[in-house]
Order: structure tokens, then C-alpha cells, then sequence
């Protein structure tokens, strides 16, 4: 199937990086522009210079700690200069990133740091208590605390047990370089990434510096950007989307990166006017946000050309919306920890078609250099039209999961993903997203997928979220229960909502309940947990 007939123009079939590593393009960059900005942070910028000076004094102090090549640090930071500063650190010593949610508690935090093996943890204050209350901090010899993350302390306090911590600010100020000069081998774990874990303990995904290499070369081309572009850091740089497709693709590119610390809809759209990014990728949940808080239409968010979503499916009727209210049209993309993010994706400028028959939007066509196919319960490849499980091979998946052959076997044979996801691919190898496999809906013998019915309580005026999620039934086995969140201002009981899925959807795939909810429960990137649904 020829899906690259669809590619914009100039975007190859496919891609080779001009170095092995981000570090390495980096450094290509920083030879050719040292003065060129990187970072900005509510009114401080870094050029590319001082962001590789204040790496390398923070690559000495790790390595005046006895971080070197092979170890694990572990980085629990949001979307600052010392998060940036502290992954460039780790790869200057050929040592391997371990990203940390900085909101985890006690148990989510132990099991990284056991199962990792990280010698170094980087982060803020407020992640002290969960250390403290680790029962066996595992190998863990060293904390590092950045108060804000910037290259500032304001009020917040120290670590509070400041015997075993060291300020981040201290090892800035005292400046220096790592001792031995490295070059990232592309095989070696660039980051060790942390699935959420719903079906057991999180595994570590093994990123390699050749995936993170090729996911820049791939966004390059994908996205059309060039050294006048710049990113809008709204994803989470603890997560692959931030990690990927905002630090490695900023700082691998030369594209400076509007640093957001946490997410805040008004916050950002301020920063859009003020620095003027182009190029943005987060969860809907995110621009739905944006479309909801008050006061950010009129704000001018005309720069964003480059928007995409990812993470999370995607409703027609919210692109629809945002493009309305801001001129902004959302492309579809889709991707994994396990691929390193995206490896699907709606060409730049192209609208998605949407599914006749099931009103969803395709969440785009394989990238250059990536094969996906639709496969049946016995590993047949099906055809178009078909639903199955999406398989991905490529240079963006991951090598497996760290210290887990098992489940490397399982879910990598032959070096391509079984994502665990169902979809399917039209004969233009446009890829439809149905649903997770584990999601499926089983009522009286049919099958129902959420998304489906999803998508229909989208188009309803009033609807601002959805999820939908099936529980037992006496007679039935399941039936469907939707939980919806309203618009602001907007007003609809139950009954409206379950009449509108009614005259649009079969008996049987209508909800049986529909429980309006002030928020739905999400995670830190945005994406709506089902799962904390089911045993309401």
C-alpha cells in the first residue's frame, strides 16, 4: 500500500539523521550559531552556548559524584532550564535518563528508582517527602534539587534534609567540564521510559539515541521546520511526547523551546504572544483547555502554524471547534512510548478524512522509514477496511524493556510493536484509531468500542469531555456508562445526552447511564483515564 502518495511535498520516503545522537546535533548546532536562543523562561533566554556551558558544569558535578557512562540518573522535573540543562548533562556522560512524573508518591517513585537502578535523582523540593518516605531507596546515592528548576532560587525552600541533597544552583555557579569526553553510541539507552503501568508494574521502554536521532530527522521533514521555527513546550518533558518531540526535536534541530513549567491554558496562550512559537504537540485535552479558559481568544495565537495532537484520540467536532475559534487547524498524530512518540501522522496542511460509517478521524498515515500494519488475532496482516491490532516497525521503536525479556518477546517480536491498540487502514493507507483492545465493551454478545460513542457525545454542543466505559451488567454482562463534563455555560442532563447518542447510534451501543462530572479524571499528559471511571 502506497501511503506515501499522500506525503506533503519534500517530505522523503525516507529519513537518515544527520548524526547518530540529539547531543551530537547539538553540538553541530551550537558550532554554527553559539548565540542562536534555545531557551526562553517567562523572561529569561538562553543562547545555545551558555545552555552547553551550563550542561557541562552540571555533566561535572554528576561526575564528581561517580556518574559515568552506563548509569542511570533519574529526572523529576517540569518543562524548566534545569530539566533541559539536566538531560543534556546525563548524555554528555554517556549515562542514561530515567524521567520522572515530579507529582509521584512513595510507591510510583520507588519502583523506578529499584527497577531502574538510577544512582541520581534531580529534583524539585516537593518530591522530598516521597523520598523520604522510600522504605529502600534502592542504589540511589545522590540527590541533586533544582527550588524552581530555573537558574534562580526564589522562595521555595531547600531540600529539607539538606545533608543529603546538593542545590543544583551551587553546581552551576561552580562551573567546569566532565573529564572524559564522550560521543553517544546510537544502540545505547538514551532514556529508559516508564510505560504508566495499567496492566502491572510500569515497564522501562529502552530508548535509544538512534530513536531520539531519528524522530528529529523525521519531524524535521514532517513538519517543515527550519531554524525559524520554535516550540511551544505544552507536553510534559517527563513524558515521550515532551521528551521527543519537543527537547530532543528542539535541541536536535536548533529550534528554541518556550518553556512552560506546568501547563496552564492562560499562562501559555501569554506566551504565544509573547515569543511567537509556531510548532506545538500535546494532548486534546490540552486545546480544549485553551478553547475553555477565559480570556484566550482574544488572545492572538496566530503564530501556532504547526499544530499537532498526540497521546490521546482526537474528536472531529474539537479540531472542528479550534479551528474555528482560532484558526488553527489540530493534525492528527499517534505514537507510543514504545515508538519513541509519533510515528503516525496527518500530513502538514492536509485535513483528515473522517470515517463514513463510524464518524472518526484518521489519526494520519506511517511516517517515513516506519511500516504499520493492521493485524488479525492469529497475526495475519487484514485488509483495508478491516479492523485489527495496529504493529509498527521502524527506526523510532524501542529496543524492548529494560530488564524484561518476557515482555520484550511479547510485545516486540521481529523488532515491531504490538500496540495493543485496534484500528484500521483504508486502501489510501489512511490509519483509524478504534480503540485499546483492553477497552472493548462487550453487551449482550456485541462488541462496542468507547470511542465510537465518544465521538458522538463530542458533537453535542454542551459536551466539553467524554469517557466512556462499560460495567457489569446481570443481564447484559456489560452495558454503557458515559461520564461527560460540561462546556462552561452550557447545560444538558443525562437524559438530553443519552437521547442525542440514541438517534445517532444502534440501540445497543447507546449509554445506558450517562453521569455528568464537574472534571474527568486525567493524567499529568493530559489523557483521560478510563480506568478511575470504572469503579464509580
Amino acid at each position: 500500500m502506497n501511503w506515501r502518495k499522500l506525503y506533503g511535498a519534500g517530505v522523503p520516503g525516507e529519513i537518515e539523521p544527520d548524526a547518530g545522537s540529539v547531543l551530537q546535533m547539538f553540538r553541530i548546532r551550537t558550532a554554527r550559531r553559539p548565540d542562536a536562543p534555545q531557551l526562553h523562561y517567562f523572561g529569561t533566554t538562553l543562547d545555545r552556548a551558555a545552555v552547553d556551558r551550563l550542561s557541562d558544569a552540571l555533566a561535572a558535578g554528576l561526575e564528581r559524584r561517580g556518574v559515568g557512562a552506563g548509569d542511570r540518573v533519574a529526572i523529576a522535573l517540569q518543562n524548566t532550564p534545569v530539566c533541559v540543562l539536566a538531560v543534556l548533562a546525563v548524555w554528555k556522560l554517556r549515562a542514561t535518563v530515567v524521567p520522572v512524573n515530579p507529582m509521584y508518591k512513595e510507591r510510583e517513585l520507588g519502583h523506578l528508582l529499584a527497577d531502574s537502578g538510577a544512582r541520581v535523582l534531580i529534583a524539585h523540593p516537593a518530591t522530598a517527602p516521597a523520598v523520604a518516605a522510600l522504605p529502600d531507596p534502592g542504589v540511589l546515592d545522590h540527590v541533586l534539587y533544582s527550588r524552581t528548576g530555573a537558574l534562580a532560587a526564589d522562595a521555595t525552600g531547600p531540600w529539607p534534609d539538606e545533608d543529603r541533597a546538593d542545590d543544583v544552583q551551587a553546581i552551576l555557579d561552580e562551573g567546569g567540564t566532565p573529564r572524559k569526553a564522550t560521543i553517544n553510541r546510537p544502540d545505547e539507552p538514551a532514556l529508559l521510559s516508564y510505560t504508566s503501568g495499567t496492566t502491572g508494574p510500569a515497564k522501562g521502554a529502552i530508548n535509544t539515541h538512534r530513536n531520539l536521532a531519528y524522530q528529529v530527522a523525521t519531524c524535521r521533514a514532517w513538519i517543515g521546520l527550519d531554524e525559524s521555527d520554535s516550540i511551544l513546550t505544552i507536553a510534559p518533558l517527563f513524558h515521550i511526547t515532551g521528551l521527543a518531540m519537543h527537547l530532543s526535536l528542539g535541541l536536535g534541530a536548533g529550534l528554541p523551546l518556550v518553556l512552560t513549567c506546568r501547563f496552564e491554558p492562560a499562562t501559555a496562550a501569554a506566551l504565544v504572544e509573547r515569543y511567537r512559537p509556531t510548532f506545538t504537540i500535546g494532548s486534546i485535552t490540552a486545546f480544549i483547555a485553551l478553547l475553555d479558559e477565559p480570556g484566550t481568544r482574544d488572545r492572538d495565537l496566530g503564530s501556532l502554524t504547526k499544530v499537532f495532537s498526540g497521546g490521546a484520540p482526537v474528536p472531529s467536532a474539537t479540531v472542528r471547534r479550534f479551528a474555528d475559534a482560532f484558526g488553527v487547524y489540530v493534525h492528527n498524530a499517534y505514537g507510543l512510548t514504545e515508538t519513541t512518540a509519533a510515528t503516525v501522522a496527518v500530513p502538514l496542511g492536509t485535513r483528515a478524512p473522517v470515517d463514513e460509517a463510524s464518524g472518526t478521524l484518521a489519526i494520519g498515515v506511517p511516517l517515513p522509514s516506519v511500516h504499520v500494519e493492521i493485524r488479525g488475532e492469529t497475526g495475519e496482516v487484514l485488509p483495508p477496511g478491516e479492523p485489527g491490532e495496529l504493529a509498527i516497525a521502524g527506526p523510532q521503536v524501542a529496543a524492548g524493556y529494560w530488564r524484561n525479556p518476557e515482555q520484550t518477546r511479547a510485545s516486540f517480536p521481529d523488532r515491531t510493536l504490538l500496540t495493543g491498540d485496534v484500528g484500521f487502514m483504508d486502501a489510501d493507507g489512511w490509519v483509524y484509531l478504534v480503540d485499546r483492545k483492553k477497552d472493548m465493551i462487550v453487551a449482550a454478545g456485541y462488541k462496542i468500542w468507547p470511542r465510537e460513542v465518544e465521538d458522538v457525545l463530542y458533537e453535542h454542543p454542551a459536551v466539553r469531555e467524554a469517557a466512556v466505559v462499560g460495567v457489569p451488567d446481570p443481564y447484559r454482562g456489560e452495558t454503557v456508562r458515559a461520564h461527560v463534563s460540561l462546556r462552561p455555560g452550557a447545560a444538558a442532563t443525562g437524559d438530553d445526552l443519552r437521547e442525542h447518542c440514541r438517534s445517532r447510534l444502534a440501540v445497543y451501543k447507546a449509554p445506558a447511564e450517562v453521569v455528568i462530572e464537574d472534571e474527568l479524571p486525567k493524567s499529568v499528559t493530559g489523557k483521560i483515564l478510563r480506568r478511575e471511571l470504572r469503579g464509580h
